[in-house]
């Protein structure tokens, strides 16, 4: 079974650690002030955390897939499925590479009809 990741999740997950790094190191609490570290210090403070991660993609052969919709196609499955934009892009980007399965702890995607979520 191959083991693929959408682009979207790659920025997902790299965000999150950045904010959590940043939240530990510079006791900020929102977007902004993450936003306002990044510019003041670059991303140093994270690196070793973002390598983690491109070993992680690199040493299990997950297969980062480009992400695919339309514009068109993004706002009806938001609409339709009541999701957020990174939600609707990745269900998308599924459907386009006809994948039927997603591993997620999220439950909005029960709600799309051609993913069956795991676990």
């Amino acid at each position: 079974m191959e083991v693929c990741t959408s682009l979207r999740t790659i920025e997902e997950a790299s965000y999150v650690l950045i904010r959590v790094k940043a939240a530990k190191l510079f006791d900020v609490k929102g977007i902004y002030d993450v936003k306002e570290v990044v510019r003041r210090h670059g991303l140093d403070f994270v690196k070793e955390e973002l390598k983690v991660l491109q070993s992680i993609i690199k040493d299990y052969d997950i297969r980062v897939l480009y992400d695919k919709a339309t514009l068109e196609e993004l706002h009806e499955v938001m609409k339709r499925y009541r999701l957020l934009p990174g939600d609707a892009l990745i269900a998308l980007t599924c459907k386009h590479y006809n994948i039927r399965r997603i591993l997620t702890f999220d439950e909005d995607f029960r709600r799309v009809p051609w993913l069956r979520v795991i676990p």
